[in-house]
């Protein structure tokens, strides 16, 4: 057989199939494969060993002290890395400890972070809760003073476009306007005559006109505008230089009249015909059969579509 095993005892060459022995095996054996013996001689042996028992050969002492040395020499080096290794796992589980200390030290700070932002944030919702009652509160207030303002302004008259002189005599000037629209007032239904400052400092101060009689305002108002609608008024007409348009309308405060320029506009917008002033309201309407809108503020302007 060219590849096989060979048996010291009964001479014999076998395959490594039959021999019980890989071939890997048996070259592990060293030199322990001059002594190498099969199935059947290990079995003859053994009763041999049995009925008269032999010491054991002594030339294969040295062989295997010589190979558990170089087997010694083989393992040191595993006693050196099991150090090593034990070393790590030491190392490992105080990295391990550190970590875990660090990471709960982490959430604890970050927990007593969103427990303060929590916290803080419910006493600035309460705080936003009192600001929106002391907003609304104080729009109440606002829209009520600017009630009472425009209330005690309900007999007045505001007359814009007069030109201002020296020395002018505005009850003379009311006295022209009444002739031209034809609605004359005697100087005991005017409480007062006086001019204001104008909120643009290049424009002329208006002429504000306190009656003594809300009604008689009323009628003076309506005579203007009848006036107008035929042949708007203009200085010319009440003998005064130049050609300049006269207004007269309700005294407005100053904040209905913001919302009356708002108000204009977006009717200019949306194609609304009408704006106009009436006992110090304002009123919108889109056509002349449309139904009149009123406009107090300006969440009525969404009513202007």
């Amino acid at each position: 057989m060219s590849e096989g095993v060979h048996c010291s005892v009964c001479n014999q060459t076998l395959h490594f199939h039959c021999s019980g022995i890989t071939e890997a095996g048996h070259r592990k054996l060293g030199d322990r494969r001059l002594t190498w013996r099969c199935s059947k001689c290990k079995i003859s042996g053994l009763t041999q060993t049995t009925n008269s028992p032999r010491s054991p050969k002594p030339e294969s002492e040295p062989t295997i002290l010589s190979e558990i040395r170089a087997l010694s020499e083989k393992l040191a080096p595993l006693e050196g890395l099991k150090d090593e290794i034990l070393a790590m796992k030491s190392e490992f589980a105080d990295l391990k400890s550190s970590l875990s200390k660090e990471f709960n030290d982490t959430v604890k700070e970050f927990s007593v972070k969103i427990i303060n932002m929590e916290q803080r944030i419910v006493l600035m919702e309460n705080m936003q809760d009192q600001v929106n009652q002391l907003q609304s509160r104080l729009e109440k207030l606002e829209e009520e003073s600017d009630k009472q303002d425009q209330w005690s302004r309900m007999s007045n008259v505001e007359i814009k476009g007069v030109p201002q002189g020296k020395n002018e005599n505005l009850f003379d000037i009311l006295s022209r306007i009444g002739a031209k629209i034809k609605y004359n007032v005697p100087k005991t239904q005017i409480n007062f005559i006086t001019r204001v400052p104008s909120p643009q400092k290049d424009r002329v101060k208006p002429i504000i006109v306190s009656f003594c009689n809300r009604y008689v305002k009323e009628d003076f108002v309506a005579a203007a505008r009848l006036e107008s609608k035929t042949t708007p008024l203009s200085t010319s007409q009440i003998g005064m230089p130049g050609n300049h348009r006269i207004y007269v309308n309700d005294h407005l405060t100053l904040k209905s009249k913001i919302l009356l320029t708002k108000t204009k506009k977006a009717a200019a917008e949306t194609n609304f015909q009408y704006v106009w002033v009436k006992h110090a309201r304002i009123h919108a309407r889109k056509t002349d059969t449309s139904p009149v809108l009123f406009v107090k503020s300006e969440k009525d302007l969404a009513k202007i579509v």
